[in-house]
């Protein structure tokens, strides 16, 4: 569930960096501080093994930098807002010359990995992924838990995976692939509501 903190004050993306709330589970969205509840242990699981199953191969390869959840992205062409997704990737070309620094990546991510939470609305992901459109991310998986599956948002195109399936990084992430079961090892079956 994401709560939207009342109030009509509007934050820059530099004002929300050394806001308290920055430092929980937060977005910045058009000026507005959204909180987000904990993740889950499952969630917890399925992000962390496809970062780990993207960064092996992004390093092995010098493609770029893969970031943990909670990293924030000030994303271009949308005014004070800040996303975090539960995984992500930026290609080396686009990186900062000097490293990253202490503060948001001023850019959209070339990948944007969200893993559906069962208090995430229908809404609140329409929203993140039309945000990640207009910023101009090329590609997002959205894996869903639940239903054990992976949908592939490209500018061209939308396709869900199923755990038969392979799950690739396209022209984004070249040569990367992995099966869809390996992003839910571990994972308890789940009831589908």
């Amino acid at each position: 569930m994401v709560y939207r903190t009342p109030g009509a004050t509007i934050l820059s993306a530099d004002e929300f960096l050394l806001h308290p709330a920055a430092n929980e589970r937060t977005e910045l969205v058009r000026g507005h501080i959204r909180m987000m509840t904990p993740a889950s242990a499952g969630h917890g699981l399925v992000s962390a093994t496809v970062l780990r199953l993207l960064s092996t191969y992004v390093w092995q390869h010098r493609l770029g930098v893969c970031f943990a959840d909670s990293t924030g992205y000030t994303l271009p062409n949308l005014p004070n807002t800040v996303r975090a997704p539960d995984a992500s990737f930026v290609r080396a070309n686009r990186l900062p010359p000097d490293g990253v620094t202490g503060g948001f990546l001023q850019l959209a991510p070339d990948l944007a990995v969200e893993v559906l939470s069962p208090s995430e609305s229908d809404a609140d992901l329409s929203e993140k992924l039309a945000d990640y459109r207009v910023a101009g991310t090329p590609l997002v998986w959205v894996i869903d838990p639940a239903r054990r599956t992976v949908t592939v948002i490209s500018t061209h195109e939308s396709t869900t995976l199923g755990v038969d399936q392979t799950l690739t990084g396209g022209d984004v992430v070249p040569g990367f692939a992995c099966g869809v079961a390996e992003l839910f090892e571990g994972l308890a079956p789940m009831i589908v509501g």
